[in-house]
């Protein structure tokens, strides 16, 4: 029989932030000089400067789209706008912390997008990246060809945080983690469907609790990185499905204010684990 990591509970995290259904978000195309945020990063200049003519610019409630084809702006809107509700309300901000609007460039041609990575320094097989709470997206996925759904999640996710929390740096693992997290929980509750990646096994999530808490750096191998990926998102799974959600913001503003990860776990979560030891052996226990 298939034994269920987090059984039931993952159900709970996954409609308990699920956001009322909402009419498509407006996309009102707009000239560059009249946005209400010109601001863009000397990467953002650069992405627009790449066959300038070819841009075209608009508003959404949330957002500053720049895109070669309305199809797609319309698409990437529906999306960033429900992820953008859905993590905020995970991390309990209110519509102040996301007042001001990010800028977002959708690439619709390969060879612009591959001549723009050196452009922004970013590893040539990215397929999509955040920078601060910029998206530079480049929305299909290059083997099908297909809308990567998952992808913009995912990097979405790191944006919104940048947002939420300007001039913060969280631990790699959360980060990644909780994108991760936010990539299959979000997508699944847009889609009005259960995610069986909710309920996965994580078979190459066998790093170390300690060695991945302490982890700065991406690794270098393929596989190490799988690892960490995988580790990171069943460690984030784990705080927030086998403990009450309302409680992982403020385990992760204790990590922002630099409290030691097992100080931050007793002080959060102290009622359900009498001290770390406890909670490292509940985790192994209940996350494999």
């Amino acid at each position: 029989m298939h034994k269920r990591p987090f059984p039931l509970l993952a159900a709970f995290v996954l409609i308990a932030f699920l956001p009322a259904r909402a009419e498509d978000p407006a996309v009102v195309e707009k000239p560059l000089n009249q946005l209400s945020d010109q601001r863009v990063s000397p990467i953002g200049e650069k992405a627009l400067a790449i066959r300038p003519a070819a841009w075209l610019s608009a508003e959404t409630p949330h957002f500053i789209i720049h895109y070669r084809r309305i199809t797609e702006a319309k698409r990437v809107t529906i999306e960033i706008e429900f992820h953008l509700n859905y993590v905020a309300k995970v991390l309990g901000a209110g519509p102040e912390r996301y007042a001001r609007k990010s800028h977002v460039f959708i690439f619709e041609d390969e060879r612009d997008w591959k001549g723009f990575l050196p452009e922004a320094q970013a590893p040539a097989w990215s397929s999509s990246f955040a920078r601060g709470d910029e998206l530079f997206l480049n929305i299909r996925d290059s083997k099908t060809g297909l809308f990567d759904s998952q992808t913009l999640a995912h990097e979405t996710t790191h944006a919104i945080v940048a947002r939420l929390y300007p001039g913060k740096h969280w631990p790699r693992w959360l980060g990644e983690g909780f994108a991760e997290q936010m990539s299959a929980q979000s997508t699944a509750a847009r889609m009005g469907q259960y995610n069986q990646r909710l309920l996965q096994r994580f078979q190459m999530a066998t790093l170390p609790l300690d060695k991945l808490i302490a982890t700065t750096d991406y690794p270098d191998d393929p596989m190490a990185v799988a690892q960490f990926y995988q580790s990171s998102e069943k460690l984030v799974r784990f705080l927030m499905v086998k403990n009450p959600p309302e409680r992982f913001p403020k385990f992760v503003d204790l990590l922002l204010d630099e409290t030691p990860f097992p100080d931050a776990v007793t002080k959060i979560y102290g009622d359900k684990y009498k001290d770390y030891p406890t909670f490292s052996k509940e985790y192994v226990r209940l996350a494999q």
